[in-house]
């Protein structure tokens, strides 16, 4: 005879490796049982990316004698989901859920990759937080290294808004700026592998469990399929009693019972020569405290709105192809508030440096935050299709003079070569030594020569 503890952890078993029941045949589940096809019938099979992984029989925790299947991946290795011979499933409206671990989780951890590995915007995890490069960052998620977490991502076909989940609770929401969260004309979208502009930005791992649905799925059915995978509470009972309306009407309370206490923001952006609107540009917002990035959108007929959160302090920057950039400080009040901003831009200049890489007393290498702004530049350049980079190479006055010479050479080469391995092409980028021949400030102090131990990035247009 079979005791009630062992039914019940049959039961559990059993849901973890179907899931909750599904409410239509819209969505495809992998739990490795079967190898890389989905447990439901019809279904397309999962493809390996990089080094081929291996199942691996997991014993699930707070159990004594249940396992289960895992996909065991290797550093920028993982899984691809072939979104044409799945016919379109994933062309409007979706939601990919997936159950896994990473082995590391210093800097970025690719997580999902629109774009098949040709660029670098996507969804990472950074720092123990959610971030889809370079939009949108969330504040600290409980993210371990070797443990387990439920991570979802969907993208709302009308609206364009992404909304990113851990562990069952929202951690992420904004808008698409384009069509940066979809896939791009390869069809395919790839999971743990990190693109090949980077491509050093993943870690090894193991993955339970991928759903993936032609839907946006609601934050209900999300915690409670946390909870489920979670053991938080016997599953199948309370997963049976739970019809798809009766969840969409308590996602509808929910939403309605939460009060709204953001801040509309809006503004316009103008070309200060004819007071003409400036379509189409980029407005980003940050917060002032730590720069972090908090909503990023662009212009309509010249016009943005954005919604903040009130009694905060942020930092609005315009940028639009032909324009200088430009930023404002922004600090919002009540939640009733109305928060008006604008901007006059003035025509793009070539007059100054971009950005200015300093490096150590007579050394080549970078150090610091230099690559971090190198890798801000990349995202400028590969958009600005339209200029090219001139370097320009520099040294403090210590020592000989044609040595300074020859090291502000190996200085811009180090620069060029970083931008090049981002994926910048090598004959965009051209370079200049200077030596001391072009101090930034007198080479009196410690603090003068420092300034003077640089390489600037400058843009300049491509002539036709």
């Amino acid at each position: 005879m079979i005791c009630k503890k062992n039914v019940c952890w049959l039961y559990l078993f059993l849901f973890l490796s179907i899931g909750i029941p599904s409410f239509s045949q819209s969505q495809w589940t992998y739990d490795f049982n079967n190898g890389l096809n989905p447990i439901e019938s019809g279904g397309i099979s999962l493809k390996m990316l990089g080094q081929p992984g291996q199942y691996v029989k997991e014993k699930i925790p707070g159990t004594e004698d249940l396992f289960r299947t895992t996909y065991r991946f290797e550093t920028n290795s993982g899984l691809q989901f072939n979104n044409t011979e799945a016919k379109g499933f994933l062309n409007k409206s979706f939601t990919v859920e997936i159950y896994f671990k990473l082995d590391t989780l210093g800097s970025w951890k690719r997580v999902l990759d629109f774009k098949n590995r040709k660029s670098d915007y996507g969804c990472y995890i950074y720092d123990g937080k959610l971030n889809f490069y370079d939009f949108a960052i969330s504040e600290k998620a409980p993210i371990r290294r070797n443990q387990y977490l439920h991570y979802v991502y969907s993208r709302d076909f009308e609206t364009k808004t992404i909304k990113m989940y851990i562990n069952g609770l929202l951690k992420l929401e904004f808008k698409d700026p384009g069509t940066e969260g979809v896939l791009d004309q390869d069809q395919v979208l790839n999971l743990f592998q990190d693109d090949l502009i980077a491509n050093h930005e993943a870690s090894a791992g193991s993955v339970a469990l991928i759903r993936i649905y032609d839907r946006v799925m609601t934050p209900v059915f999300i915690r409670r399929s946390f909870q489920s995978i979670n053991k938080a509470k016997p599953p199948v009972e309370v997963a049976e009693k739970e019809p798809v309306e009766e969840i969409k009407q308590e996602a509808i309370k929910e939403e309605a019972k939460a009060p709204s206490n953001l801040v509309s923001v809006s503004g316009r952006v103008y070309d200060g020569r004819n007071l003409k609107p400036v379509q189409d540009a980029s407005v980003s917002v940050r917060q002032s405290k730590d720069d972090l990035l908090v909503t990023q959108t662009k212009t309509i007929d010249g016009l943005y709105v954005v919604e903040l959160k009130p009694y905060e302090s942020y930092k609005i920057s315009v940028d639009a192809v032909g324009f200088q950039s430009k930023s404002m400080p922004v600090k919002t009040s009540g939640k009733s508030q109305e928060v008006k901003s604008l901007f006059n831009l003035s025509p793009e200049s070539y007059e100054s440096p971009i950005v200015t890489i300093y490096f150590p007393q007579s050394l080549e290498e970078m150090e610091g935050d230099a690559k971090t702004k190198l890798d801000s530049m990349v995202s400028y350049f590969n958009v600005r299709k339209d200029l090219r980079i001139l370097l320009k190479g520099h040294t403090d006055n210590m020592g000989d003079f044609d040595k300074n010479i020859a090291l502000s050479r190996q200085r811009v080469e180090t620069v060029k070569n970083y931008l090049v391995e981002r994926g910048i092409p090598a004959d965009r980028i051209e370079g200049t030594g200077y030596g001391p021949a072009r101090p930034n400030a007198q080479n009196q102090t410690e603090t003068q020569k420092q300034r003077n131990r640089r390489v600037e990035v400058w843009a300049e247009p491509i002539k036709r």
